[in-house]
């Protein structure tokens, strides 16, 4: 019996759902990260606001609904206020009479004579249990029975995925189960993981186009990060990207042995390891020499961030020593990169752990999942956007200052601080609102911080706002579908954005409007746009510790060629010449969607991540892909450092992972 690694906790889950037993299936869901059935995005959503008790928050989801005439807003709102008036009912020790009546007279215009009087008799009860009608009511229970009875109305408005009842049973799960030999690693106790090799299993590349392509897409480099989880026992899919799937043990060790360029070697140093061996003296690399020796076959995972949900979004500040992360829990991470930094630059890693210091958390900054982030070049602001259809923006503190006075992380919740030492700052957020649907995309123009553009699902124009005011000052409406990505170049004259109506659309910055657009109509729909020549590529001025080390050095050079990259729903990577304004280049390495790319500051290396777990990494000039396996789930986002060789990607798998060489 073989098994995906979702598949034997939603054969639990079913169990438990069976059986009625919905405080464990809650509970398990939660932990896990799998879901029984998921239904769309959605009501994804509205499953996990009815089950955190979030009533409010689902008042205002279906708000924009009382409109639609095919559904019954009202019912749903009964629903929903009838949980909430039992939960109030149940957990108060002294209830309110007051406040229990006034919840009543809210529900009596959306019940019928008969409901009412049910909910009107259970204030005359010891126990909500001791109505006939709710004899086996529980919080839980309540809510997800609220949840069903929601659904049949939210079928005839949303596009609703069937639920396919796995032909496993748990009797035979547990059987298999028996035969597998468990082995988990160590827990990790600190703050940061450590650093993990990750583990080479073949190297190759893949020209562009060639004659051979199928062969050589057998051939590409890919890695396997070593185990460190408990909860990951079930991870025999996650096999490396060669002809035979199953990999004895006398084969792994052969395959340490790699062929790059005509040349073998048996774990080699680094390049730096070496220059640093042949001399004595203490040098210090600029920027554009350690990009110009980066080597993907000596790239290695550093150290990871984890959180209880996936991450989806990151964002480096302009100076390149923090880096901000958006998750689905609805919070944002500020990390610093000062030790790997110094340890990249200066060759001090040996010796010593690299890790990664997660110096301040925002929680709750959304009522949903955020999607997307960007930090300003001044480094002053973070936005941030998500699928409450809301954009938050983050006055950022002295980052350097909390890190030195705090010990942990500082937390910071609903208004205060929930952990933190000393004199702490005052926090400082201001909400953007006036999409219709999920926010894909927030940019803030290279040149000004008071301009912000964003872009998602819903109404289909590129928005533009003064972060000043909050106001939107205007709306662009050339796009005929969602906005999923976009990039502006170095200099802000120049903005990119595209979506589902598969157009590439190039925006002057300072009139506003659409200069021309590249027709990509016989590809896919397009989730990511990356420009060569973007403001990492520039790096004009330079402020900060890392940037001061060789800042008389910089290369600000823009690339000959002006490209811009896109990444595919089907995978595929294309290229676009934007002065001839067509077509490139396109790679078919990815198996799955293709949901992130960026350009290195160098503008040579093109990173992409994928939904087939993957990270691939293009050498532009020469056409040669090499393609790695770091995460155990769905790749959304890979980031450059904005002048090191250091990557940065998030993932479903709940973790963002540093790479260097």
């Amino acid at each position: 019996m073989s098994l995906i690694k979702e598949e034997p906790v939603k054969i639990i889950l079913d169990f438990l759902k069976s059986h009625e037993y919905y405080k464990a299936l809650i509970s398990l869901e939660q932990e896990s990260g799998t879901k029984l059935h998921s239904y769309g995005k959605e009501i994804d959503f509205l499953y996990d606001l009815i089950i955190e008790g979030r009533f409010e928050d689902v008042e205002k989801f279906i708000s924009p609904l009382r409109s639609r005439s095919e559904f019954n807003h009202t019912r749903v709102l009964f629903e929903i206020r009838k949980e909430k008036f039992l939960e109030a009912l149940e957990n108060s020790e002294t209830p309110n009479l007051q406040d229990l009546v006034a919840e009543l007279k809210e529900i009596e215009s959306l019940s019928n004579k008969e409901e009412f009087n049910t909910l009107c008799y259970c204030l005359s009860l010891n126990k909500i249990t001791d109505h006939p009608e709710y004899g086996d009511w529980d919080i839980w229970r309540g809510r997800f029975k609220c949840f069903e009875q929601c659904m049949s109305f939210f079928k005839q408005i949303f596009p609703i995925t069937p639920y396919i009842k796995s032909s496993t049973t748990l009797e035979e799960l547990l059987n298999n189960t028996e035969n597998i030999n468990q082995s988990p690693g160590p827990k990790e106790s600190s703050r940061y993981s450590p650093s993990q090799q990750l583990k080479l299993s073949e190297s190759s590349f893949i020209i562009n186009e060639s004659e051979n392509e199928k062969d050589n897409m057998k051939k590409m480099v890919s890695w396997n990060v070593k185990k460190n989880e408990d909860s990951d026992i079930v991870e025999e899919c996650k096999k490396v990207f060669i002809e035979e799937i199953d990999v004895h043990e006398s084969e792994e060790n052969e395959m340490i042995r790699m062929s790059y360029e005509n040349r073998e070697y048996v774990e080699e140093k680094s390049p730096q390891d070496v220059k640093f061996e042949e001399s004595s003296e203490k040098y210090v690399p600029t920027n554009f020499e350690l990009m110009n020796q980066f080597d993907p076959s000596y790239l290695r995972e550093i150290s990871q961030v984890k959180d209880q949900q996936p991450i989806r979004a990151a964002c480096f500040n302009n100076d390149g020593d923090y880096f901000v992360l958006g998750t689905n829990s609805k919070s944002l991470k500020v990390c610093s990169l000062h030790n790997i930094v110094d340890g990249l630059v200066y060759n001090e890693q040996q010796g010593r752990d690299q890790y990664i210091d997660i110096v301040f958390e925002m929680h709750n900054i959304h009522i949903g999942s955020v999607y997307c982030v960007d930090w300003s070049y001044s480094g002053n602001l973070i936005a941030s956007g998500s699928n409450d259809k809301s954009i938050k923006l983050l006055k950022c503190p002295d980052f350097l200052t909390l890190q030195e006075s705090n010990s942990e992380t500082v937390i910071y919740s609903n208004g205060k601080y929930l952990t933190g030492e000393g004199d702490l700052p005052a926090i400082i957020d201001k909400t953007l609102t006036g999409h219709d649907g999920t926010i894909r995309a927030v940019l803030f123009n290279p040149n000004d911080d008071s301009i912000l553009y964003s872009g998602g699902l819903g109404n289909a124009c590129l928005k533009i706002w003064n972060t000043e005011t909050g106001i939107c000052i205007q709306n662009l409406h050339e796009h005929k579908g969602a906005i999923y990505s976009i990039a502006a170049s170095g200099d802000g004259q120049i903005v990119s954005t595209v979506g589902t109506d598969r157009k590439i659309r190039i925006w002057d910055s300072k009139s506003n409007k659409c200069s021309f657009s590249m027709n990509a109509e016989s590809f896919s729909d397009m989730n990511s746009v990356s420009i060569n020549f973007s403001i990492n590529n520039f790096q004009s001025q330079k402020h900060g510790k890392v940037a001061a080390l060789y800042s008389s050095k910089i290369n600000t050079e823009t690339p000959n060629q002006k490209l811009i990259s896109v990444g595919h729903n089907d995978g595929i990577v294309s290229l676009w010449d934007l002065t001839a304004g067509k077509l490139y280049s396109k790679y078919t390495f990815h198996t799955l969607e293709c949901r992130s790319v960026e350009f290195s500051s160098n503008s040579t290396w093109l990173a992409t991540g994928s939904f087939d777990n993957t990270l691939g990494l293009v050498e532009v000039n020469k056409g040669q892909v090499f393609k790695f396996e770091p995460h155990m789930d769905k790749i959304v986002s890979v980031r450059w450092h904005p002048s090191l060789p250091i990557l940065l990607s998030t993932s479903a798998d709940k973790t963002a992972r540093i790479f260097s060489i």
